[in-house]
């Protein structure tokens, strides 16, 4: 019973686990604040924020609990997983739902901007900036019109248009979408991941828990110099 219920496996069986449902967060909470706020649905973003938050904290408390070996305490590391396992999956059925819809709507942002576009009001430089494109098929898009041909700071690295290189040349419509699409998938991907990892952290942290508690019926049922 002893080496069967070790703690030592399973404290760092849960560590381990807690630090890489940590970096998987990071990939899931940047990218799809990322993919939610290209898209310009800012409820979608802060949902992906939150979700993110909430991710790192029970992550945290996992790594606590590891640390200290506590078995009242990976109750309350369960209970609180669990929670977080709902609200990631009800996240998860949202986003697959609505990923092809965001990508459309992120379309039709961009070609928005375009329009909306002058020589005083730079409406596509957050897009610039982010995916560093320029313009819908690229600089031509600015060149030899009405403005001089002269492009956007914003479409040139670090709002330096004087040197040639410095010139994003691809076009959002293509650039931006695809950046935003693989965005999205290492959002989708990531919680995936980190579901998994959290049902395993359950189980470590239950084992762990356990394995706590009959040392502690042990140690208090043995005599002070028993091996």
């Amino acid at each position: 019973m002893e080496k069967s219920f070790a703690i030592t496996p399973w404290k760092y069986a849960l560590f381990t686990t807690c630090i890489l449902i940590s970096g998987f967060n990071i990939l899931f909470f940047s990218c799809g604040v990322v993919t939610w706020g290209s898209a310009a649905s800012v409820y979608g973003g802060y949902s992906a924020a939150l979700c993110g938050a909430l991710i790192f904290a029970v992550s945290f408390l996992g790594i606590y609990v590891a640390l200290k070996e506590s078995y009242r305490f990976s109750n309350y590391y369960i209970m609180f997983s669990i929670f977080t396992i709902v609200v990631l999956t009800t996240y998860f059925f949202i986003f697959s739902s609505m990923k092809t819809q965001l990508l459309l709507n992120f379309d039709e942002r961009i070609k928005r901007l375009f329009g909306e576009k002058s020589t005083q009001n730079d409406t596509m430089q957050p897009i610039h900036s982010l995916f560093r494109c320029c313009g819908l098929d690229g600089p031509q898009d600015y060149l030899g019109k009405e403005d001089g041909g002269a492009l956007p700071a914003s479409c040139c690295h670090g709002f330096d248009c004087t040197v040639t290189s410095h010139m994003f040349e691809e076009g959002c419509v293509i650039k931006a979408a695809q950046s935003l699409q693989f965005q999205a998938e290492l959002n989708y991907y990531a919680a995936i991941v980190i579901l998994a990892l959290e049902f395993l952290s359950l189980l470590f942290a239950y084992f762990m828990g356990k394995a706590r508690k009959l040392l502690k019926i042990k140690d208090d049922e043995a005599p002070i110099n028993e091996d």
